[in-house]
């Protein structure tokens, strides 16, 4: 093919293209339309391309944007440029191009969709993605008429007014200092927590703090116990770092001390525990039992993972301290690692979590955390810092726990009053936990299909999380409702809602 023809070839290839990326500059499209030429023989391989100054005159644009676009094509492979003697299309084509074809023939065959890992599809599968809907009662919804927006504003808005390189910078490992500061001290106050600033690392979440606590602490095969039913997040999070879950069942006290493992037995490495608000069921673990563990824990060199995850709400008597609080200042030999997370408190978008570990492991945990993932928002961290710092954290808290204590007694009484019969028989209906949290789980016997129930309370418009589907063990049934995204003069049509739907579960098999 004569230059002349390849130059009108091309040019015409180009033009019928049109406008295939709006919005992307010409020459954005004119590098993409000659890497297409090249890959599908119009231009075919060690062919001459046309002279840039003939071909921008055919297509009307300048010519050094065509020498640009030339340039970033030799810089990328697809051309090379010869001395003196023009520039050539590279043998990047497919091979099945034919030496005399000006174009590929496209394979009709459709290529296989890429495959999840075993991991992927563990998590594709899990069926509380069956259920979760941005609906009534669902978990995680958060009620924005509750959070002082203009407070909260104004906060982040000063630092940005003298935004310094420090508050750009990726920030010190660990998080910002002043963030690590005020949540010791708030721990320290409101849950008995030994800690001091270094020992306290901010992550985005609870999942993460379990992802780092996981890859330092722990090798593929290690054992940890968790509880049974147990939050999603944890259960998937350990078990896809390789580690072997051993599941105990939960009492009404929360998680029992296991047995002392035999001679030579593997000892688990970690347990997890919700000690003050178990999730899902809402049992709090009396202290006897948390001396206990505490004590298995020395004795047997298990670590044990705190997850403090709303200990804020508690309505009725004072919170009950932390695990690692009772545990006293023990210094480099703590046996407890303590999670927290500002998820349930201030918005689940601020995506800022913590955790608290012994002295002897602050410094790897801070730069791993670095190192790992990079340290969140400068802005939202040294905001959050002075929200809490000022008291304004704390205020908020109090404004939280009277608002959501209303909606959970709307909740309570609105089931008493649709379904009185089958409440005042525990073996029938059930409600698990106490005053506290910001969900209730509902208790029911074990031939009641709660997942077929929770689909239809979703089909109602209102989302009942099965209990079954945080089961990691023996199958327990129930739904768990959470009220923190329900103002409490809503509740009581909710509630009416699915009482038939439970009504008509429970006449079905008892």
């Amino acid at each position: 093919m004569t230059q002349a023809s390849l130059t009108d070839t091309l040019s015409d290839w180009l033009t019928a293209r049109g406008d295939t990326e709006p919005g992307q500059p010409l020459g954005a499209r004119l590098a993409q339309g000659l890497r297409d030429a090249v890959l599908q023989g119009v231009i075919a391989a060690g062919q001459r391309l046309p002279a840039t100054r003939a071909l921008a005159q055919r297509l009307g644009v300048a010519r050094n944007t065509l020498v640009a676009v030339y340039a970033q094509l030799a810089a990328e492979g697809f051309v090379v440029a010869g001395r003196g003697s023009g520039t050539y299309a590279c043998r990047v084509a497919p091979e099945r191009v034919s030496a005399g074809s000006t174009r590929a023939q496209v394979d009709a065959a459709p290529l296989p969709a890429p495959t999840l890992s075993a991991r992927g599809q563990r998590y594709q599968e899990h069926p509380l993605h069956r259920f979760w809907s941005r609906q009534p009662f669902c978990p995680g919804l958060f009620d924005a008429h509750l959070f002082p927006h203009a407070l909260w504003n104004r906060l982040l808005a000063q630092p940005l007014r003298h935004a310094d390189a420090a508050l750009l910078d990726a920030g010190e490992p660990g998080g910002a200092p002043p963030l690590r500061q005020a949540i010791a001290q708030h721990v320290r106050a409101t849950r008995g927590v030994h800690c001091e600033p270094e020992q306290v690392i901010i992550t985005d979440s609870t999942a993460q703090s379990l992802d780092l606590i996981a890859r330092l602490l722990c090798d593929p095969g290690d054992r940890v116990w968790i509880e049974n039913p147990c939050y999603w997040g944890a259960s998937q999070t350990l078990a896809d770092l390789g580690l072997t879950l051993q599941p105990i069942d939960v009492d009404d006290d929360g998680l029992p001390v296991p047995p002392a493992p035999t001679r030579g037995a593997p000892r688990p490495r970690l347990a997890y525990l919700t000690p003050s608000h178990q999730f899902p069921t809402g049992a709090v673990m009396p202290l006897a039992r948390r001396l206990d563990w505490l004590a298995h824990a020395r004795q047997h060199g298990t670590l044990l993972i705190e997850d403090d995850y709303d200990s804020e709400y508690r309505y009725t008597g004072m919170p009950f301290p932390s695990l690692q609080g009772l545990e006293g200042d023990v210094g480099a030999g703590s046996r407890v690692l303590y999670l927290g997370s500002f998820s349930k408190t201030m918005y689940p978008g601020i995506r800022v979590g913590f955790m608290v570990v012994p002295i002897a492991l602050a410094g790897v945990f801070g730069n791993a955390s670095a190192d790992f993932y990079r340290d969140g928002d400068q802005l939202v961290q040294h905001g959050l810092a002075r929200f809490i710092a000022e008291g304004h954290y704390a205020a908020h808290v109090r404004a939280l726990r009277r608002e959501y204590g209303a909606r959970r007694e709307a909740l309570v009484q609105a089931l008493w009053l649709h379904l009185p019969d089958l409440l005042e028989t525990p073996e029938r209906l059930r409600l698990l936990g106490g005053a506290r949290g910001v969900h209730l789980t509902i208790g029911l016997p074990d031939q009641v299909d709660d997942q077929a129930l929770a689909l239809r309370c979703r089909a109602l418009g209102v989302t009942a999380i099965p209990l079954s589907v945080y089961c990691v063990g023996t199958a327990r049934r129930g739904l768990v409702l959470s009220y923190a995204g329900s103002p409490a003069d809503q509740i009581a049509g909710l509630v009416a809602r699915l009482a038939p739907a439970l009504r008509r579960a429970l006449a079905s098999k008892l």
